[in-house]
């Protein structure tokens, strides 16, 4: 698998994880499917309860985030190996220091507490940062988080390869490029829930360890930002 796939396929995993984790250990809110805390809030008030903090925040200090990388990127130069290792550099960084504080304070125990929601709000950060890397390193818009769009990609793919009996050459390319990311995104969250029900606040390692082991690989001379084809480009955001 060439680095087209195999980087957002790898994205797709940290997200998988972080938003399982956030989602078992931090009250029951979105860190990576932001807009899934919109669900949410509007099921808290139709019944009467009073949204939690970490889902009321999480839209506006991922959009806030999502501006800040998006500068940065733009004054250093978007596709340039620079910025392919800032934002990799920046998710990783924030997944780490909420991997930190996870292990130091047992946030699970109170997940409306502060610390519990400046836990999730530097997931929200790290997710945002890898979106916007999906935005500006890449020559496509991919979605790593909400699978709806990739979903469809690889329906639709498949049900064109069936009628053309394998003879559709772009229907295998669109296969090839979505189902790593859907393979990715499920392992991840499979992974995410083993790792909170055995490990509990530990779990929060996981997509810590798996950003770094990423960001690493950006370290070497011959790795560049993805580029990838632009046949499908806004498929899903």
């Amino acid at each position: 698998m060439n680095r087209q796939i195999s980087i957002p396929a790898a994205l797709a995993v940290i997200a998988g994880v972080t938003d399982v984790t956030s989602w078992l250990l931090l009250g029951g809110f979105f860190s990576a499917h932001v807009t899934g805390n919109l669900v949410v809030i509007a099921a808290d008030v139709v019944r009467g309860t009073l949204p939690d903090l970490a889902s009321m925040l999480a839209v506006p200090v991922f959009i806030v985030a999502t501006v800040a990388a998006t500068l940065v990127a733009r004054r250093i130069g978007a596709r340039t190996p620079a910025t392919n290792r800032l934002l990799l550099g920046v998710q990783a960084a924030f997944l780490i220091a909420a991997a930190v504080l996870s292990f130091t304070t047992q946030a699970s125990a109170h997940p409306t507490s502060g610390i519990a929601v400046l836990i999730g709000m530097l997931a929200v950060c790290a997710m945002a940062a890898q979106n916007a890397y999906l935005h500006l390193v890449p020559d496509r818009a991919l979605s790593t988080a909400v699978m709806t769009g990739n979903l469809v990609a690889a329906t639709i793919a498949v049900t064109d390869i069936a009628r053309s009996r394998g003879k559709d050459q772009q229907a295998q390319h669109r296969w090839t490029q979505t189902w790593p990311l859907l393979a990715g995104f499920i392992g991840g969250c499979l992974v995410g829930a083993a790792g909170a029900t055995l490990f509990g606040d530990h779990a929060a390692v996981l997509p810590a360890l798996l950003a770094l082991a990423l960001f690493l690989t950006t370290l070497g001379p011959s790795a560049p930002g993805v580029a990838i084809p632009s046949q499908q480009k806004g498929t899903e955001r």
